[in-house]
C-alpha cells in the first residue's frame, strides 16, 4: 500500500436499512478524486455491526463496483467468533477486493493467546489477506506488539490498523517487522505528528466528510492547520452524537443517507446550524 490517507467509508442507508447506491458511489468517487490511497468499507464509521445480514453482501459488492480497482479496498468482517467471521468472508470471497479487516472479538475480554488463535484461524481459511484492527476502546482487548510480531509471520496477515502510536512506532522500528506488513495509524488527534515522525499511512472515517481539508493535510504545506479543522468538526460531532452528526454533514456534501444507528434520532436544528456553519468556515461547504 502507498503512503497517504485511507478513508473508512460511511454507509448511507434508507430508513429500511437498504443501501443508497448513488450516494455510496458518489462518496467513493469523491474520496478517490480527493487523493485517497485506499478505502475501508464497513469499518466502525461504516456501522458494519448495524448493517443487516441480508444487505451485507450487496454493500460490499457496490463498494467494489464503485471503486473499479482504482485504489486498494478493504472490507470489514468483524464479529465475535471465528465461524461468524468466516461466514462473512465466504459470502464476499467472490468479489474483487484487496483484504478483510477484523477486530478482536468484542463481547468477551480475550487474552493474547486467544487473539493469536482467533486471527490465525481466520487467516488460515480466508482467500483474502487479513488486516488486524486494534480497537480496544470498543473490544476491551488491545493487541500487544508481541502478538503482532507473532501474527505478522503468517503469510496471509498483511497489516494492522491501530490508533496506538506507541504500538505503530515500535513496530516501525522493530528489526523483525515484515517488509510487506502495512501499518495503518488511526489516531486522528496526532496525524500531523505521525506524519512528521514517518508514519505516513493514516486511516479514519472523518475523511469522508472533510475531503477538502484532508487533501490539503496530506498534499499541502501545513498539515496541522487542516487537521485542526477536521478535529474541530469531530469535536462538534462528539457534542451532539457522532454518527447522527456525521449523517447531517454527509447530507451537506450531497451524500444523503442514514449513517447512524437505527436506534438513534436525528440531531437538533441547532446542532445542524452549528455543523453547517463550521463546515462553511473550513470550506467543506459553500456559503
Amino acid at each position: 500500500m502507498n503512503d497517504g490517507f485511507y478513508t473508512a467509508l460511511g454507509t448511507p442507508l434508507n430508513e429500511d436499512g437498504q443501501l443508497l447506491s448513488e450516494s455510496f458511489t458518489n462518496q467513493i468517487n469523491q474520496q478517490v478524486e480527493a487523493g485517497a490511497s485506499g478505502l475501508l468499507c464497513m469499518g466502525s464509521m461504516g456501522n458494519m455491526i448495524g448493517v443487516r445480514e441480508k444487505d451485507y453482501v450487496s454493500i460490499a459488492s457496490m463498494s467494489v463496483k464503485a471503486n473499479l480497482k482504482r485504489v486498494p479496498l478493504m472490507i470489514g468482517v468483524m464479529d465475535n467468533g471465528i465461524n461468524r467471521v468466516m461466514d462473512r468472508v465466504k459470502a464476499i470471497s467472490h468479489l474483487d477486493f484487496d483484504g478483510i479487516v477484523a477486530t478482536t472479538p468484542f463481547y468477551y475480554i480475550v487474552n493474547q493467546s486467544q487473539i493469536i488463535s482467533f486471527y490465525t484461524s481466520i487467516a488460515n481459511q480466508s482467500p483474502k489477506p487479513l488486516y488486524l484492527y486494534d480497537l480496544p476502546g470498543v473490544t476491551q482487548s488491545p493487541i500487544t506488539i508481541d502478538s503482532v510480531l507473532t501474527l505478522m509471520k503468517h503469510d496471509n496477515i498483511k497489516g494492522i490498523k491501530s490508533g496506538n502510536m506507541n504500538l505503530i512506532s515500535a513496530l516501525m522500528r522493530h528489526p523483525y517487522k515484515q517488509s510487506d506488513f502495512d501499518l495503518l495509524f488511526s489516531g486522528l488527534d496526532t496525524f500531523d505528528i505521525a506524519l512528521k515522525g514517518g508514519i505516513k499511512k493514516n486511516l479514519d472515517g472523518m475523511f469522508c466528510c472533510t475531503p477538502v481539508n484532508t487533501r490539503k493535510m496530506y498534499y499541502g504545506e501545513n498539515p496541522s492547520l487542516y487537521l485542526n479543522n477536521i478535529l474541530g468538526l469531530r469535536n462538534i460531532f462528539i457534542k451532539h452524537g457522532v454518527l447522527a452528526s456525521f449523517s447531517y454533514a454527509m447530507e451537506l456534501l450531497q451524500l444523503p443517507g442514514r449513517y447512524h444507528e437505527d436506534y438513534s434520532s436525528s440531531i437538533t436544528n441547532q446542532a445542524k446550524e452549528e455543523i453547517k456553519a463550521f463546515m462553511q468556515r473550513i470550506n467543506e461547504v459553500s456559503v
